[in-house]
């Protein structure tokens, strides 16, 4: 006997116009509160599922038959006379064949269901597949790659996602990105994914992306090269001796232990493998060895000079990878009390390197900022954790900077630092300092949260553009991001001194943004702000000249933005008096705040679907603004209730 398939639509077309194969073999039962129908059918074509196609015996789903209406499919009225063989040979060929059918293409990829499920088809259909699914060629190592992908147009039922590797099950996000391990070296993997609700409901399968993994390399231990690993003897020289010798494509590996450090520099063509439980500890000031020295930087209108100042550092590198789930702690505490007596040096700095891959590692408690990237070309930093976890009182510690960077991913990482989680930067210009950096473009952060409650001294501020800004910042995209007691969602931030400033194509979507705990001050006085005016004394309303070199900022999009803020203000918009920001959008937005939207100075604003609550004060408060548009816009001030969290939608 061959086995039967379940195809509801397929099974709903044939019935009702049956072949006369099977109008012939056609035995229905009818009664007041019993409809069965079955059918013996023929091969009719290899995939025409239904009564008569496919393989052999065919059979409703027993959903369908339940509900059937009486009369349907040609059944008569129920018969006691009728031979009950009749009845109950085919029941049993029904029970038969639904035991040994086979299973539909949704659940042949090697995922173990478990328990009676409706049929997959059915199943299936009430959610939309993932889209734009993708692998990007940079996040790959030997046995992990990082895979991306967009929320469907009308998912919002959509709880999670999961990832299947060659047709098995890998794992379960509920989140748009995914880090796929343990993969075969040199291998080519095929990856898929779908949706899914906690109910049992799925989406059927993506569209397969196709990955090679890279080779791998020979693997250099740094424990069987002289490092003690025991947090006390300095284990500088074995490491760095273990950099040096690593030949191009292989991997310095820093197995569990405690590794008391200086200064380590890193090269091209090499994979830092910082594995789980392994702990790069950079020693105390007064104890270390800390070398500082300049970098050359070409510049629109000449050299530029900078300072490296660093732990952890590479200069020039290409190829570069840093692995594992180990830790790099910069050991902060020991400076921030002497933060008036000189300059304190950067957890690792990137400088002038292309093709970087960074992923899964937790570097805390730095210095300073934590990791600069200045003058990187093509980089991916993937799950990374910052952390600012002494409680001693720290400044400027930043978390990711990319400065005059171009081409960067920021995925799936965590921020509990202090200071700016990420702050985009391209320089500034002083006396001592004359020339620009080169722009700062096509930044990509998605999937990332901020959130002060990381440990103990976290206290991030969320995302900054600026201030460092005179040598230009375009193409920003911000999206999936979730801010819990952070400052800002975007804080794009400069003055009338970053001369020569242009900051434009910035849009940030589909973003959640909690805050109780972070206060309002000079700066960072809203969940969304734009502060021409950065620490500036004077007063916006009064303009002074106007130069090629004044701040320019325009065409900044912000879409499906949730904001409830108790302790501040949900937006602010400050724009020169002499140089209005041009060309602002705010799309679905719902904002509780302590006070609402202060806009000022501004040329082009459009505001559709903006709800905004206001504890203090009007919700909208508009200073020397042109040309404003507004579409469905609430003042929800009265409501004791926050506004209801947008809809998110595939950007």
């Amino acid at each position: 006997m061959k086995t039967a398939d379940f195809t509801a639509r397929r099974w709903r077309k044939c019935v009702a116009a049956p072949c006369a194969s099977t109008r012939r073999r056609n035995a229905s039962i009818a009664g007041p509160r019993l409809n069965v129908v079955f059918a013996i059918g023929e091969n009719h074509g290899a995939g025409d599922f239904g009564c008569c196609g496919g393989t052999g015996i065919k059979t409703p789903p027993v959903e369908l038959l339940a509900g059937v209406p009486r009369g349907a499919f040609g059944t008569v009225p129920w018969n006691p006379t009728v031979n009950l063989r009749q009845i109950f040979l085919p029941l049993a060929v029904l029970l038969v064949a639904s035991l040994t059918a086979v299973r539909p293409p949704l659940f042949a990829q090697g995922e173990r269901v478990s328990g009676l499920a409706a049929p997959a088809a059915a199943r299936a259909s009430a959610l939309p597949a993932p889209v734009n699914v993708t692998a990007p060629a940079l996040a790959r190592t030997a046995t992990t790659a990082v895979l991306l992908w967009d929320r469907p147009a009308g998912g919002e039922a959509i709880e999670s996602y999961q990832v299947f590797r060659d047709g098995v099950l890998a794992g379960e996000t509920p989140r748009l990105s995914f880090t796929a391990r343990n993969l075969t070296p040199n291998r080519q993997h095929r990856f898929t994914v779908r949706s899914r609700r906690s109910s049992g409901i799925y989406s059927v399968e993506s569209e397969a992306v196709l990955v090679l993994s890279k080779a791998a390399g020979p693997v250099l231990n740094v424990r069987e090269l002289g490092a003690r690993g025991d947090g006390v003897a300095p284990d500088t020289v074995a490491i760095q001796q273990a950099i040096a010798n690593c030949p191009p494509g292989g991997t310095v590996l820093i197995p569990p232990g405690v590794y008391a450090v200086d200064h380590l520099e890193l090269k091209s063509d090499l994979t830092l493998e910082i594995t789980t439980g392994a702990t790069l500890q950079f020693r105390a000031r007064g104890v270390g060895d800390f070398p500082s020295f300049p970098e050359k930087l070409a510049g629109p209108d000449g050299e530029v000079t900078a300072t490296n100042f660093s732990l952890l550092t590479a200069r020039d590198a290409k190829n570069l990878t840093i692995t594992g789930g180990g830790r790099i702690n910069g050991h902060g505490a020991s400076w921030w009390p002497h933060r008036l007596e000189g300059p304190r040096p950067h957890l690792f700095k990137l400088v002038r390197c292309a093709d970087v891959f960074v992923q899964d590692v937790t570097l805390e408690d730095p210095p300073a900022w934590n990791t600069h990237a200045l003058y990187v070309d093509r980089a991916v930093f993937s799950g990374l954790t910052f952390l600012k976890v002494s409680t001693v009182p720290g400044s400027n510690g930043d978390g990711l900077d990319p400065d005059s960077a171009r081409d960067v991913l920021i995925v799936g990482c965590r921020f509990g630092n202090q200071d700016d989680s990420i702050a985009i930067k391209s320089g500034s210009v002083s006396a001592t300092r004359p020339f620009r950096q080169r722009p700062a473009e096509n930044i990509t952060i998605r999937d990332c949260l901020f959130d002060g409650t990381l440990a103990p001294g976290s206290r991030p501020l969320g995302i900054g553009i600026g201030s460092e800004t005179c040598g230009g910042i375009r193409r920003v995209w911000i999206r999936d991001c979730e801010f819990r007691n952070a400052s800002s969602v975007a804080y794009i931030k400069t003055d009338r001194e970053r001369r020569g400033t242009v900051i434009e194509d910035v849009r940030v979507e589909n973003c959640v943004f909690t805050n109780t705990a972070v206060v309002g001050q000079a700066a960072n006085r809203a969940a969304i702000s734009i502060d021409t005016m950065y620490y500036d004394p004077a007063s916006p309303e009064l303009p002074v000249a106007l130069t090629p070199e004044t701040p320019v900022i325009r065409n900044v999009h912000f879409k499906n933005i949730f904001v409830e803020d108790t302790v501040r203000r949900g937006i602010t918009l400050v724009g020169l008096a002499e140089s209005p920001v041009k060309n602002l959008t705010f799309t679905n937005l719902a904002v509780s705040a302590k006070q609402g939207l202060h806009g000022q100075n501004l040329d082009g604003v459009d505001l559709r679907d903006v709800t905004i609550s206001a504890r203090e004060g009007p919700a909208f408060t508009w200073l020397d603004v042109q040309n404003r548009t507004l579409h469905s816009v609430t003042d929800a001030s009265a409501s004791p209730a926050a506004p209801v969290q947008p809809r998110r939608t595939n950007p």
